[in-house]
């Protein structure tokens, strides 16, 4: 049907487009909005870039003129632009429930920022048996989001580059139509090309399945959610697990989640909204069912099995002494088959060390291990992920370090230079450029020698100076960052100079004093501000 035909029939009957069903009702695999735009496409025989662009955006009201190549998932979110895309389809559609198509029903619970990924990502064995029931080929909302990186049905990680032309695919353009590449219009649901395939280590990990079962079991409850609730039902799921296992303490929820404690204390007075990934990785540490975020009830749990899991939190935040390094080796081997992998420093904290000093000292090569395998994985900072840009690059580094060895002024601390180049300490420093680093801490060493030497001199000319200056002054002059340091390399001058400047301070006061007591007889009084 041509888009003219379309539009005459909306002018004549008054009516919008094919009051088209949604897929997926009720379940994980509910569609996506950005699928149903396209599905409402094919259905008029248009594409989606004339169906968005001549029809949705020509109505009063609609949507704002766009780019259609820029359209993101954001459509399928919980902000403005998906409420104007919700009401102008609902509006020419006919229909009350597409909001359902998108994650407005969480917009209580979950943040706008780390939703949606950039690029459409797929699972070919769904695509498959999708045509094979006969049934319409659709683009579930959970492939949508950026946390979901596995297919739950088929347990296979989602691809995201077409297997023909090998590019990846934009949210929704012109020519998007559910399961064909946007760019070469083939088949996304063939045979998939070896040179696209994961890595053989790259094999789904249970949090990844978790988190795709979990999702989705989120997406199927969404008719039946009360939105202004949802925010509280975490607060109260939180609540609820310290008094039923850390008898209320809410230290341990927080060590055992994994999590910092001043978050986590926010998350329990609700003043703010935790991100959705940080979110579900703290469920999946404190094993508790995403159901409690929709109902607000959690399974009920016998004496025996809450007795059993608080020795369990207890046992692991025990105090530090009472752990033998063969206690902390046993805990190190269980987790080195975690999922997700846990951080070293998680690890440490869970003993009841607030560092990992004692860990690396039980077992060197497991703590080796561990901190690999969770840079892997992807949780690590994000400059030792594969493919980050370094902080700095080596020759900008050794240019400013030359250059500051070769001057003649005063050379600042190595951290501070550090700092300069982007970097938290100097060991990174040190590590790559040793024999500048060593130069410059001589240099800089020389310095401090010269100045300390200078302290006395100093003092005793500032003796003899009317007024007196005040140490805090002295210690600016002299370049340091505290009077604390003129007291150590020269306590007696420093005394005498403190009781100077206490004397001239003291007269100070009282001839202020004298000032004021003769602007009280004034009359007419003065304002303060004059005086």
């Amino acid at each position: 049907m041509k888009l003219g035909i379309l539009q005459s029939r909306h002018s004549r009957r008054g009516a919008g487009f094919y009051s088209l069903a949604p897929i997926g009702v009720g379940t994980a695999f509910v569609e996506s909005l950005s699928c149903y735009v396209e599905r409402l496409a094919e259905a008029h025989a248009v594409s989606a870039g004339n169906l968005i662009v001549r029809e949705l955006f020509g109505r009063p009201g609609g949507i704002k003129p766009i780019n259609v190549g820029l359209v993101s998932y954001a459509i399928n979110g919980v902000g403005a632009s998906a409420k104007r895309w919700v009401q102008a389809l609902e509006t020419v559609t006919s229909r009350a429930d597409l909001r359902y198509r998108t994650l407005l029903p969480f917009e209580r619970l979950l943040p706008q920022p780390f939703l949606f990924r950039p690029v459409r990502a797929w699972c070919p064995p769904c695509y498959r048996m999708m045509a094979a029931q006969g049934g319409p080929v659709y683009e579930p909302l959970l492939w949508c989001l950026k946390m979901v990186e596995v297919c739950s049905r088929h347990h296979r990680l989602l691809t995201d580059k077409c297997p023909h032309c090998l590019r990846s695919l934009r949210p929704l353009t012109a020519a998007s139509r559910p399961g064909f590449c946007s760019r070469c219009g083939l088949w996304l649901g063939g045979a998939i090309d070896q040179t696209v395939l994961p890595a053989p280590d790259a094999a789904p990990t249970g949090y990844q399945l978790w988190l795709a079962e979990s999702i989705g079991e989120l997406l199927a409850s969404a008719p039946q959610i009360n939105p202004e609730r949802l925010r509280d039902r975490a607060r109260e799921a939180l609540v609820a697990y310290a008094k039923a296992f850390t008898e209320g303490k809410r230290t341990a929820v927080a060590d055992m989640a994994g999590c910092g404690r001043g978050v986590f204390y926010s998350w329990f007075k609700g003043d703010r909204v935790p991100r959705i990934d940080t979110l579900l990785r703290t469920w999946y540490q404190l094993k508790l069912p995403v159901a409690c975020l929709v109902d607000g009830t959690c399974p009920g749990l016998s004496p025996e099995v809450q007795a059993k899991r608080s020795v369990e939190i207890m046992t692991i935040r025990e105090a530090a002494p009472k752990r033998s390094p063969e206690q902390i080796h046993r805990a190190l081997e269980a987790a080195l088959h975690e999922e997700p992998a846990p951080s070293l420093n998680q690890i440490a904290r869970r003993l009841g060390y607030g560092t990992t000093t004692r860990v690396r000292n039980a077992d060197s090569d497991l703590c080796r291990q561990i901190v690999l395998r969770h840079r892997k994985s992807g949780r690590s900072h994000w400059w030792r992920r594969r493919g980050a840009k370094p902080i700095c690059e080596l020759s900008r580094i050794r240019t400013v370090l030359e250059e500051y060895l070769a001057s003649d002024g005063p050379i600042p601390p190595l951290d501070r230079i550090s700092a300069s180049l982007g970097y938290a300490v100097d060991g990174s420093l040190h590590q790559k450029f040793p024999e500048l680093c060593r130069a410059l801490s001589a240099r800089i060493a020389e310095q401090k020698r010269m100045r300390v030497a200078a302290i006395e001199p100093a003092l005793e000319q500032a003796l003899q100076e009317t007024p007196a200056p005040s140490l805090r002054q002295m210690a600016k002059r002299l370049g340091f960052s505290a009077a604390c340091v003129l007291k150590a390399h020269a306590p007696g001058l420093y005394d005498k100079l403190k009781a100077r400047w206490q004397a001239y301070a003291e007269a100070c006061r009282a001839e202020l004093r004298t000032k004021l007591l003769a602007v009280l007889e004034e009359n007419p009084p003065p304002s303060l501000k004059s005086v």
